[in-house]
């Protein structure tokens, strides 16, 4: 007996509780199949709610369709030749299952391999670029050195060049400066 707040379940709702329990997706088909709206991810409170809803307004079709459930377990539900129609079609869906696992396998062994494939194509311009890389930068530091090595070069040329101007500038003050002195 189930007890809430002091009062004690009706033994009919029990076994109704317990077969929701149990089986709740047989109750959602025959809520769905009584009329009654179910919600896509149904939670056994909505499922609960809506079976005492259908008992509640008296909805014949749910109340025969559950009384039959729980009397037989749902076990008897369906006719021999259903029963047969069905297992042949459920070993026909199990023989296209399988081929279809089958492609779907071969088909991530290959999504697999196409990924390896890329990623070793992926490594190998990255080796590659890193080679370059070591080229770039040898290629970089020569360029620096050899534009160090110029600008040290004009440096000194600038040098030896004011220096040449210099001496010429003097040269030619002393001999102005002598042919004034021989002027007078």
């Amino acid at each position: 007996m189930i007890q809430y707040k002091g009062k004690i379940l009706d033994e009919n709702l029990e076994i109704l509780n317990d077969f929701i329990y149990l089986k709740p997706h047989i109750v959602v088909r025959i809520l769905k199949q009584s009329g009654i709206q179910v919600s896509s991810k149904p939670t056994l409170p909505e499922i609960i709610k809506k079976s005492l809803y259908a008992l509640q307004t008296e909805n014949k079709v749910f109340a025969e369709k559950i009384e039959k459930s729980i009397k037989l377990g749902d076990e008897a539900n369906f006719d021999p030749i259903t029963l047969g129609v069905s297992a042949a079609f459920s070993v026909v869906s199990s023989i296209i299952a399988a081929k279809q696992a089958k492609k779907q396998r071969e088909a991530m062994i290959n999504a697999k391999m196409m990924e390896l494939a890329s990623n070793e194509k992926l490594s190998l311009a990255q080796i590659q670029a890193m080679k370059e890389q070591g080229r770039i930068d040898i290629l970089s530091n020569t360029i620096l050195s050899y534009s160090q090595s110029l600008q040290s070069e004009s440096t000194a040329r600038q040098r030896d060049t004011a220096l040449f101007v210099g001496i010429m500038g003097v040269g030619l003050a002393v001999m102005y400066a002598t042919i004034q002195l021989f002027k007078k």
